[in-house]
């Protein structure tokens, strides 16, 4: 058992404590709300130079996943986007192309990146706020990929669209990241929001709560935010500036039951102790961004995106539970997880691509990931449940985007593939873990030795997805 994993015996009244207090406070909360998971890592210590972008995206039911590349389009004058509730929004008069990662009959859960590598992803975060209201909620990602040539234009115009319509839901935090810059924004239910930018020589972890703490919100090359951020609190009664006390974000606009949830301090930690060269305690207040001390490969961010709490106190017996996901601390790479993405973005003008998606369906620590990039021109359409227009139309159409309406999908594979390992995880783990290093090993040789030669990254690329579902097929058949 390594020492960086060790839950030191002295936690354990840190543990009870917090334990009786989600009790107290968090009744109120549907598992739901802990879901997601997100690690930021700054240009200067990713291994490639650029951003990396990290993400297991969770939600509930048996949802098939598609994929889409949405091609950029001009747009005639007074065109209208209308949102859920009806609410309408002008269109601009060009939108980028964009890679869409879609999870049907969801409002928050999509993942999209651009052709100028502009990448949306995001974690709930509950706030406090108890009387405002908003209209936008879906659409705002998709807005940012359309209209965003960088990450920071992307915050800037989020935070335009909740100032005038209103952020819908109870709240949420955005990561929006380009290869030079990776920015946390954290959006309350009306018309708030607040945004930090990670340091390029820093990691940031994003559970299910707001990470942002104390601001300075004249440093606005590293802040940026709603102008009533503050004088709204005060005027709600969450802080008084006569204290003297330090305006701290999360603390002020944060759930408390959410704040204090098992399932995202554990999670939170694990990541910590996995990456960063310090030794955390499961009691202490977390930063919102650390130096490594060393520099951060994808590899890096996929084994913490497949990790379950090997080596704490806090991992499951398989002897006595068989799958890994059960237990009442809610995991990193758990039940709910729909898909996993390490997404790389390149600085190299020999490169014929800016990024890669390395995505992988349902828990990465059984599907391999595979790469993903703009370029791609022929999307497998088992990856598909009609065309891109159909798709958006059919989005909360839930009998329609159904596994069980879908059997063709490459999902209906995943899920049996899934089910199959996990009914005897312990028993089968081994060789699936084997055959899985070995998958991603031979892809990332082929794919990094051709980064050079466009037309075949555009073959690969194509070539990988559809190689997941026959290789994962075939082990089904063989059964």
């Amino acid at each position: 058992m390594g020492v960086k994993y060790i839950f030191m015996k002295t936690n354990i009244l840190v543990f009870v404590f917090l334990f009786f207090v989600q009790i107290l406070v968090a009744q109120k909360e549907e598992i739901q709300d802990y879901n997601c998971y997100t690690i930021a890592v700054g240009k200067d210590v990713a291994e490639t130079g650029s951003v990396i972008i990290g993400h297991n995206e969770d939600d509930w039911g048996d949802m098939i996943i598609n994929i889409y590349k949405v091609e950029p389009r001009n747009h005639k004058d007074g065109e209208m986007i209308k949102l859920i509730c009806g609410e309408l929004i002008p269109q601009v008069d060009y939108t980028y192309g964009y890679l869409w990662w879609q999870t049907p009959t969801e409002k928050f859960g999509d993942y999209l990146v651009n052709e100028h590598g502009v990448s949306v992803c995001s974690d709930a975060c509950m706030s406090k706020e108890d009387t405002a209201s908003g209209f936008i909620g879906f659409y705002l990602r998709r807005l940012i990929v359309e209209r965003a040539d960088c990450a920071r234009q992307g915050v800037l115009i989020a935070g335009n669209l909740i100032e005038e319509y209103g952020y819908e839901s109870s709240g949420r935090t955005y990561i929006i990241a380009d290869k030079n810059e990776a920015w946390l924004m954290s959006v309350v239910q009306g018309k708030r929001w607040i945004a930090q930018r990670v340091p390029d020589h820093e990691v940031a972890i994003i559970p299910n709560y707001y990470t942002i703490q104390e601001v300075d919100l004249t440093d606005t090359a590293n802040f940026l935010a709603s102008k009533d951020i503050i004088s709204y609190a005060v005027l709600r009664g969450w802080y008084d500036q006569s204290t003297g006390e330090e305006f701290n974000f999360r603390n002020i606009y944060g759930d408390l039951g959410t704040n204090y949830s098992m399932g995202n301090i554990a999670r939170h930690w694990s990541g910590l102790n996995q990456l960063d060269d310090k030794i955390y305690s499961y009691g202490e207040n977390f930063p919102f961004s650390f130096n490594p001390g060393r520099k951060i490969s994808k590899h890096d961010i996929m084994t913490v995106l497949s990790s379950h709490y090997e080596d704490t106190d806090f991992e499951t017996n398989l002897d006595l539970h068989n799958s890994p996901y059960e237990n009442i601390v809610h995991r990193i790479c758990n039940h709910g997880t729909k898909f996993s993405l390490v997404t790389e973005f390149f600085n190299n003008e020999e490169f014929e691509t800016d990024y890669c998606v390395w995505w992988a369906p349902l828990n990465p620590c059984i599907h391999p990931y595979v790469p993903v990039i703009y370029e791609i021109e022929d999307i497998p359409l088992k990856y598909q449940n009609g065309d891109y227009h159909e798709a958006l139309s059919s989005h909360f159409d839930e009998e329609h985007q159904s596994k069980s309406q879908n059997p063709l999908s490459a999902y209906s594979i995943f899920y049996q593939f899934n089910h199959d390992i996990d009914i005897n995880y312990n028993q089968n783990f081994e060789s699936v873990k084997f055959w899985k290093k070995q998958f991603e090993e031979n892809v990332s040789s082929e794919f990094y030795d051709a980064l050079d030669n466009d037309r075949l990254l555009q073959k690969l690329s194509e070539g990988y997805l559809k190689k997941l579902i026959d290789e994962e097929k075939a082990m089904l058949e063989s059964d």
